[in-house]
């Protein structure tokens, strides 16, 4: 029985990519309304039973005020971005969505929220960024799951709280502190470029010394008969690792592809997050030039 019920949890995997773009969403929304505003978007990740891994996320907009019970998203714009998305990532779907909360909880009018997200998928679940976090070093995040009960023959909803784990691999950790870090004018070498600096050196400084001492044998003839000196370079020599392994060779390129690629999903998600802003400031002329339109006809 308990194995069961083991099987039947939920295990969520957190990929750092998703909390750094609901940060800055949240940021930007904070600096440009002047005050405390909340942001809500999509969770974008793999699901297999009750495995979940949430890799990405994109940004919704919304109507209404929050904490009246008024929000209305705009499902049209969660069809077409997840259609989007599909089609660079097809394994990948909806898994939940997310929003910001003063106290990191559940707020009334998030189950209206929940059931527009069921449209795209049965179960999602539901992150909260909290906006006003307690000091300390605990990440801000907290994910429900969303779980009606029948209570005195009546169907109840509520969210549970779920346990989740930050998972990333390390090229994928030092795109995200490199995007974190790239609009620092003077943002300083991240601490894995800090961590390569002195092998690297050892590399160098090795690669000198072989050059010097390839010098050495070819201005003197004499020491490639000398067993004595020959012996030496080759215990020298046996000791440098010869990497030539195919399987090595292979991860390299991998990890190098797994690199660009995440840059290169940041990088998009820049530019459609840009594309936006103009689109919609292009629907906002257009309706004020047709309305001044509108007036003169009148007049």
């Amino acid at each position: 029985y308990m194995g069961l019920l083991k099987d039947m949890s939920l295990n969520v995997i957190l990929h750092p990519l998703v909390f750094l773009n609901i940060s800055d969403h949240h940021t930007r929304a904070k600096v440009l309304s002047g005050k405390e505003k909340r942001v809500i978007g999509c969770l974008f990740g793999k699901q297999t039973g009750r495995n979940l891994e949430i890799f990405n996320s994109f940004e919704l907009d919304y109507k209404g005020e929050t904490g009246k019970g008024t929000i209305t998203i705009e499902e049209l714009f969660i069809k077409q971005q997840s259609e989007m998305l599909k089609q660079l990532f097809p394994e990948f779907e909806v898994i939940g969505w997310y929003s910001s909360s003063p106290k990191g909880v559940p707020e009334e009018e998030d189950e209206n929220i929940h059931k527009v997200i069921q449209k795209y998928n049965e179960n999602p679940i539901y992150l909260i960024l909290n906006a006003n976090p307690p000091p300390g070093r605990e990440i801000p995040l907290n994910i429900y799951e969303g779980n009606t009960q029948i209570v005195q023959q009546k169907p109840v909803f509520s969210f549970q709280l779920v346990n989740y784990q930050i998972a990333s691999l390390p090229a994928e950790r030092v795109a995200v502190e490199g995007v974190a870090k790239s609009h620092e004018a003077e943002a300083g070498s991240s601490k894995y470029r800090l961590a390569m600096t002195q092998p690297l050196n050892a590399i160098k400084m090795l690669k000198l010394q072989l050059a010097t001492l390839s010098k050495m044998i070819a201005l003197e003839p004499k020491l490639k008969t000398d067993q004595d000196f020959l012996r030496k370079l080759n215990n020298i020599l046996s000791r440098i690792p010869l990497i030539t392994s195919p399987i090595l060779a292979e991860e390299e390129k991998t990890e190098m592809a797994e690199v660009a690629l995440v840059n290169e999903m940041a990088t998009m998600a820049k530019t459609i997050e840009v594309l936006q802003e103009a689109v919609e400031k292009y629907k906002t002329m257009g309706i004020d030039k047709q309305n001044n339109i509108n007036f003169i006809w009148h007049l």
